[in-house]
């Protein structure tokens, strides 16, 4: 700074960039700032111009303020100097990194390498591209959008999610390596970074040595808590059997008392329990730091708190993929039929506040008794038929005549939410048909499928869309086999509460997570009721697959083949 006082242009300038380029390194902000306010940018050579730039890019970066840094910065350009073009990059992906955007950030560090020019510095390139990769919080939404980009970025981020993801069964986690391989044929973290995030997924999979399960086993929740133990204990069975599991029974509803009695076992975990007024009673008691996976959905104020964790299949949850997949589809405006019941208001509010937050909108919402078996009320309303009967009725009367009529519903509708068991559903979808909604998609809770594969009574419900889990879905592979196993070991009860023996395996599948604070890392887990993650807020969300009846059964639907 005392030699750019005393000289000319442009050397100046250039001595003021070099002493802002030490101050940025010596982490003085102001100093570096009051440096680069005399640069005279006019002043200097071509190649040298975007130099300022890239120094006020690196200080927001400092500082953490991300988007003035991705504000300033220029793309590279053939007419840089290859260092800036690798800075510029460089403070790309990182701006990229802060602001939480993983799969353009990977871009990014991936895009570099073309401005670097030693081995070395490309290893140093790759090896920051993995730590930041296992540091990161991963979701699914993130591989979705990742679609787009190039298969080297997307070879990393699935890599990512092979070492974060939780393998209960060793033989899979071997084959997913091996198809990551195939995939991404001559990756270049294929010799190092693969036997990595082999070793990361299997120190994962380790399972704490004793759980406590707290679970109704008597009273009138008795069959479903069951369900839910017989799930969770195939999962541990076929994991190797691995500790012990101390399964306590919360049917008599004193559920304090029972989760002292857990705790007097000392167990790594507690899963449990089921009830939602119990959650709220475990949420709220002390567990010595024992970590707690409930099974339901508390209060706002029994998540997170002291390593408590909640896992449910909830139908604010399915509703709000319900509505993710119809704008997906391009099927922003809705008409909703679901039952006058809690399950169906919150099934409403939760898929129309997120259609609506996404840009779509709700037409019209009617209830429906879940007793009845005639809907054409409420259907002829969301239709506005009655409307289109008025009009008729004003135009014969204006005409004196009685014209030519058929009733012709409203013609703003892009889809139909139904929420409905599947016995309803039956009734509902032919009345729909009736009044002249038969080309509507119907997009329908899961409810809509009761696990009987009887393609004559479910011949009613042909072309409705929904979303399922893979233990229903999957003909082939690991979840087939083991719902097989299932069916055969409990045949009466699997029957009747399949999806709960799912919900009961995935259970377990979470527990070398959440036992060794997994929180962090959000792991994916494809398994049973669909791909689980875990959220900040400490609830497990499990993203489903979709199926659509096609001759009275339900068929999975492959990427090409989801519009209804």
């Amino acid at each position: 700074m005392q030699q750019a006082s005393g000289a000319v242009e442009p050397r100046s300038s250039e001595l003021r960039l070099q002493a802002a380029e030490q101050y940025i390194k010596a982490q003085d902000i102001n100093a570096a700032v009051r440096a680069l306010t005399g640069v005279n940018e006019q002043a200097l050579s071509a190649d040298q111009r975007v130099l300022p730039a890239i120094l006020r890019a690196e200080m927001a970066l400092q500082q953490g303020h991300p988007l003035p840094a991705l504000n300033v910065l220029p793309p590279p350009a053939p007419g840089y100097r290859p260092e800036y073009n690798d800075r510029i990059q460089s403070a790309y992906a990182e701006g990229l990194f802060q602001i939480g955007d993983l799969p353009y950030a990977v871009e990014a560090l991936v895009q570099r390498e073309a401005y670097l020019t030693n081995r070395e510095d490309i290893a140093r390139n790759r090896a920051a591209l993995w730590d930041r990769l296992m540091q990161a919080p991963l979701a699914p939404s993130m591989f979705e959008r990742a679609r787009a980009l190039d298969s080297t970025t997307q070879g990393w981020l699935e890599l990512a999610r092979l070492a974060r993801s939780v393998w209960a069964d060793p033989d899979a986690r071997r084959a997913a390596a091996a198809d990551w391989r195939q995939t991404f044929f001559g990756h270049p973290a294929a010799d190092q970074y693969l036997a990595e995030a082999l070793g990361r997924a299997a120190e994962s999979a380790t399972p704490p040595a004793r759980v406590a399960l707290l679970l109704p086993q008597t009273g009138p929740f008795a069959v479903p808590g069951q369900a839910v133990r017989d799930g969770f204990m195939t999962a541990w069975m076929l994991g190797g059997g691995f500790g012990e599991v101390h399964v306590f029974d919360t049917g008599d509803g004193d559920v304090y008392a029972v989760l002292q009695a857990a705790l007097a076992i000392s167990p790594d975990i507690i899963v449990g329990p089921l009830r939602k007024e119990a959650v709220d009673t475990v949420a709220s008691a002390s567990t010595n730091g024992i970590p707690v996976l409930a099974l339901n959905q508390g209060t706002d104020s029994a998540r997170a708190i002291g390593r408590k964790y909640q896992f449910a299949l909830s139908p604010e949850e399915e509703a709000r993929q319900i509505a993710d997949k119809a704008y997906d589809l391009g099927l922003k405006r809705v008409i909703a039929l679901v039952p006058e019941s809690d399950w169906g208001a919150r099934s409403m509010f939760a898929m129309s506040e997120r259609l609506q937050a996404r840009g779509g909108t709700v037409l019209a919402s009617r209830t429906y008794d879940p007793d009845a078996r005639d809907f054409s009320g409420p259907i002829r309303d969301l239709l506005q038929l009655d409307s289109s009967r008025d009009r008729h009725r004003e135009v014969a009367r204006a005409l004196g005549t009685r014209p030519h009529f058929q009733p012709r519903r409203r013609n703003d509708v892009d889809f139909v939410f139904l929420a409905a068991p599947a016995e309803t559903a039956r009734l509902i979808k032919p009345q729909l048909r009736f009044h002249f909604a038969s080309d509507l998609p119907v997009i329908a809770t899961s409810q809509v499928y009761d696990g009987q594969a009887d393609t004559q009574r479910n011949a009613d419900l042909e072309g409705i869309l929904y979303p399922e889990m893979p233990w229903v879905l999957d003909e082939s592979g690991s979840i087939a086999d083991i719902r097989e196993q299932i069916n055969d070991l409990w045949p009466s009860t699997h029957a009747r509460f399949p999806r709960l023996y799912a919900f009961g395996f995935d259970a377990y599948r979470l527990l070398p997570v959440l036992a060794n604070d997994g929180i962090a890392s959000g792991p994916l887990i494809d398994s049973a009721t669909g791909q689980l993650y875990v959220r900040p807020d400490g609830t497990v969300g499990h993203r489903l697959q979709w199926a659509k009846f096609d001759r009275g059964a339900p068929v999975p639907l492959d990427a090409g083949d989801e519009i209804p």
